[in-house]
């Protein structure tokens, strides 16, 4: 199956920033418009995918820039794929789905997720590995309205988006995090393969629909010592 056109255009731009000198700048929107012979919104994607995994940085109306550090570990941050951010530094991504029950969920749950006191989300509960070692450990909560009668086998056959897309026409949008660091305790520890006490980046998400809905929060904790967690800030004077 052909890749989409903006992932190609990423892969070019990924192997051309490479070999670039940090704070290089990149040619132009319109020169990339030129060059790749595809659409405006295209560039903006690839753009927009490589300034969230911090290869690139872009300042109003002077252009875009190569980063000045750039850092092989998987960016945990953004709107990323994990398979994709693995696949980028050579590693091979896998899940787990240990479990999926209809629960109800307690108020703080039920709150990011706007439910009522009577209504009823899934909880799934997975792990992801590279290359066959665990690296995040999460439960995600799923309305069941929005979801009705979702399983396992589902899930099993494709990843947890792009059942939500095809299956129940859901898409997210945009994504909103809380990250703190923490130490594993005992039972995380086992999850995750890792010793008591070591680092980790509890990630608190919820992402919400095109109609400003919300439609999945998720709760992970990935090991402090394969991820980071990049982003960018802009001073809104300039």
């Amino acid at each position: 199956m052909a890749k989409p056109l903006y992932r190609q255009v990423i892969l070019d731009l990924e192997k051309q920033i490479k070999n670039m000198k940090p704070n290089a700048k990149l040619p132009s929107e319109r020169q990339l418009l030129v060059k790749y012979g595809v659409s405006r919104n295209t560039i903006r994607l690839a753009l927009q995918n490589l300034e969230e995994r911090g290869l690139i940085y872009r300042l109003h109306g002077k252009g875009t820039f190569v980063s000045s550090t750039f850092l092989d570990q998987p960016n945990i941050g953004g709107m990323y794929s994990f398979s994709e951010e693995l696949k980028r530094t050579g590693q091979k991504a896998s899940t787990k789905n240990l479990s999926l029950d209809l629960i109800t969920p307690d108020k703080n749950i039920a709150a990011q997720l706007n439910l009522g006191p009577r209504e009823k989300a899934y909880e799934l509960v997975r792990l992801r590995l590279a290359d066959n070692q665990p690296r995040i450990f999460s439960r995600t909560y799923l309305p069941e309205k929005l979801f009705p009668k979702l399983n396992l086998n589902d899930l099993n056959a494709k990843p947890l988006y792009d059942v939500m897309k095809e299956k129940y026409d859901q898409i997210s949008v945009m994504a909103f995090e809380d990250v703190e660091a923490v130490c594993l305790n005992q039972e995380e520890s086992r999850n995750l393969a890792e010793k008591v006490g070591a680092p980790s980046l509890k990630i608190f998400r919820k992402t919400i629909n095109d109609k400003n809905v919300p439609i999945e929060f998720t709760i992970s904790l990935a090991r402090g010592d394969k991820f980071v967690y990049r982003s960018r800030q802009y001073n809104d004077l300039f």
